[in-house]
């Protein structure tokens, strides 16, 4: 069936042969009503696909009352069938925009054509209105994200500004401190807020969220501990393995796991001269595996991870918790592995 027509005539005779000249050309005629009182009675329980009504009809109302109402209540095309061609009759006709006005006597092919062409109209309207709207929707959404992403470019703006705030703080004070414990002490927090910087420095955005090239990441961040350190002609830093591109969520916390091991490295494993540090990542089915390792004196055998050993391996085996992993460790005269598989982190709307 091409679609459900509704007959409102009050003719019987002439409602019958419109009724036979549609079902012939494969329309369904859902009803035939001989008032615009009847029709109104039963439109909303056909739900037609169109309306053919003659203007003049039994009942205090005629057909073109009998359009208002209808536009009011559903989308529907309205085909006027009628004798009346008077001025004061096409205006008031036009005004409920009618898709077509066909002057009786009509030709059986007047109807075919009218009908089909109202039906096409109509559906292209709807079609263009869907478009128009998703259209709008698709603007109003790309204006969304973009005064989004601005927001979050100006917060990681700030959050840089003030980092660096916060390390030119404490590196001015340092230069005031005489005792050299203190120093390390203020020093190794400066170096951690570094890393933290160095993550949104290098962070670029993606998808309405920052990512950072971990492997870059490392090396600029191996390379200010080196010379923080005033170890960089006497260690080296390699970096090896598979690329992780790591949203903000996972990368913090893994920066400040690695800018400790390599600290740690620097200041206690490499005493009596040069040495090497090895740090890998590989992917795997839905994690990530870190490996840090370096060919110094491995740790003392008074020292254990994490508890036996200072704040920061606590700090270490905390953050590791929070990627949802936790590190091993393996130590011997030729050195100390670290392996620590993760998952990456996302960030959920905690707002409810």
């Amino acid at each position: 069936m091409k679609g459900r027509v509704v007959i409102v005539e009050d003719e019987e005779l002439v409602a019958q042969d419109i009724r036979y000249i549609l079902e012939d050309a494969g329309y369904d005629v859902a009803a035939i009503f001989h008032s615009a009182e009847d029709l109104l009675e039963s439109l909303d329980k056909l739900k037609p696909d169109t309306i053919i009504m003659d203007i003049m009809l039994e009942g205090e109302m005629d057909g073109i009352d009998a359009a208002r109402i209808v536009r009011d209540r559903m989308d529907v095309p309205i085909i006027y069938l009628t004798a009346y061609s008077s001025d004061e009759i096409v205006r008031r006709a036009r005004e409920t925009e009618p898709s077509a006005y066909i002057i009786k006597p009509f030709h059986e092919r007047d109807i075919k054509v009218n009908l089909e062409m109202a039906l096409y109209k109509h559906e292209a309207k709807k079609n263009r209105l869907k478009l128009l709207r998703e259209r709008t929707i698709n603007e109003h959404l790309k204006r969304s994200i973009e005064e989004k992403e601005k927001l979050l470019r100006e917060l990681h703006h700030r959050v840089k500004n003030n980092l660096q705030l916060i390390i030119s703080l404490l590196s001015l004070q340092i230069m005031y401190i005489e005792d050299p414990a203190i120093d390390e002490f203020f020093r190794d927090y400066v170096n951690q807020l570094r890393s933290i910087a160095m993550i949104h420095e290098g962070a670029y955005p993606s998808s309405g969220t920052y990512i950072i090239d971990f492997n870059a990441y490392i090396r600029s961040l191996s390379s200010h501990l080196l010379n923080s350190h005033e170890k960089a002609s006497d260690v080296s830093v390699r970096v090896m393995g598979d690329p992780a591109e790591l949203n903000m969520d996972t990368a913090l916390p893994l920066a400040l796991i690695t800018a400790e091991l390599i600290s740690n490295s620097l200041k206690h494993a490499f005493r009596e001269g040069g040495g090497e540090i090895i740090i890998e990542i590989r992917r795997l089915n839905g994690r990530h595996r870190l490996i840090y390792r370096d060919n110094g004196s491995g740790l003392p055998e008074d020292v254990s991870f994490p508890d036996g050993g200072s704040f920061g391996f606590r700090m270490m085996e905390n953050l590791a918790g929070q990627l949802g992993g936790h590190i091993e460790v393996k130590s011997s005269d030729e050195g100390v592995v670290f392996t620590f598989e993760f998952f990456e982190q996302f960030y959920v709307d905690r707002i409810t």
